[in-house]
């Protein structure tokens, strides 16, 4: 979830946006410095999946079609340009996005610092800078995270772009950024079985599986050939950008049937697409709820047969919509 999101707001009344597309904009305007370049035959675009919108924006909605349509109007807008793959949504910035960073004289607004050469260096005792002042917070602080705008930023599978707002600014004019491996938001432990080359294309589901599996059962689930095979089917069914997500999601789920197996990888690519929309929807679905559903169904089913009845006896017509 992002921690912080900068509006300019003399821009945004400019484009006539509302605080909801003011909100989705100032996020996918930095979007491009992280997520992961797709070229295409239109030319470079950047993978952005609904649910990843969802995960970062909570106050925006907790819907994804919502927040395709809100794209939409950015795109009618002008201010980005939608693509997509069979799996995922792509989008670039156009020319007019550029202006979102720029104040009016047409300087960025938020430049990247300076490097402090030449400047005199004061002394931790002094009186302008005490030792017990400008100390920098524990690694993992809440009240002063490693980046102040996002606590994690995973879209791209194993990539990350240059974070800088030049990069940002290339990005806009189609020119492509180079970008480095991107580390795990923690570290993995060396007894973990399976694959260990973050390039593998199954090494971050079965990651985020093994270590909720682990969370849940104390102790690694079992990395053979089979259960290789297995991830491999989920994210080829689910999409490489969020099979990890559903991977993880699967072991908080508590039903019965799942807990008698121990949450096996089995079970979760046999309803694949049911967990992914539990974890999409955020709405968990398990043999007592389900019960509970068909109970309340066959309640108003039963109601509407008795009124049908009663219609019928006093000579009217069966009502289909009580």
């Amino acid at each position: 979830m992002q921690f912080t999101i900068t509006i300019n707001q003399v821009k945004a009344l400019e484009w006539g946006l509302n605080s909801q597309q003011a909100l989705l904009f100032a996020f996918i305007y930095g979007c491009p410095s992280w997520t992961k370049p797709v070229k295409t035959d239109d030319g470079i675009f950047f993978a952005l999946s609904k649910a990843k919108i969802v995960e970062e924006l909570p106050l925006l909605t907790d819907k994804p079609d919502t927040a395709y349509r809100m794209l939409k109007v950015l795109d009618e807008a002008g201010l980005i340009e939608l693509s997509s793959t069979s799996n995922i949504t792509l989008f670039r910035l156009t020319e007019k996005a550029v202006e979102w960073n720029q104040k009016l004289d047409g300087s960025e607004k938020y430049p990247t610092p300076p490097e402090n050469k030449g400047r005199k260096k004061i002394r931790s005792t002094s009186e302008k800078s005490p030792s017990k002042i400008g100390r920098k917070s524990e690694r993992g602080s809440e009240k002063n995270p490693t980046n102040q705008d996002t606590n994690h930023q995973d879209t791209n599978q194993g990539t990350s772009i240059s974070s800088t707002p030049q990069a940002a600014a290339k990005v806009a004019t189609g020119q492509i950024v180079a970008f480095a491996p991107q580390q795990p938001r923690c570290e993995i432990p060396a007894d973990m079985p399976g694959p260990k080359d973050q390039a593998c294309k199954t090494f971050k589901t079965w990651a985020n599986y093994a270590m909720a599996y682990r969370k849940r059962y104390s102790t690694w689930p079992v990395w053979n050939g089979t259960v290789g095979g297995q991830i491999g089917k989920l994210i080829d069914r689910l999409g490489i950008d969020v099979a990890h997500h559903v991977a993880a999601y699967y072991l908080t789920i508590d039903d019965s049937r799942l807990i008698n197996g121990c949450h096996s990888i089995g079970d979760l690519l046999a309803k694949a697409e049911g967990y992914h929309t539990q974890w999409a929807t955020n709405r968990r679905m398990n043999s007592t709820t389900a019960q509970q559903i068909e109970r309340k169904q066959a309640n108003l089913t039963a109601g509407q047969d008795a009124a049908n009845r009663i219609i019928q006896r006093a000579g009217g017509q069966p009502n289909e919509f009580l």
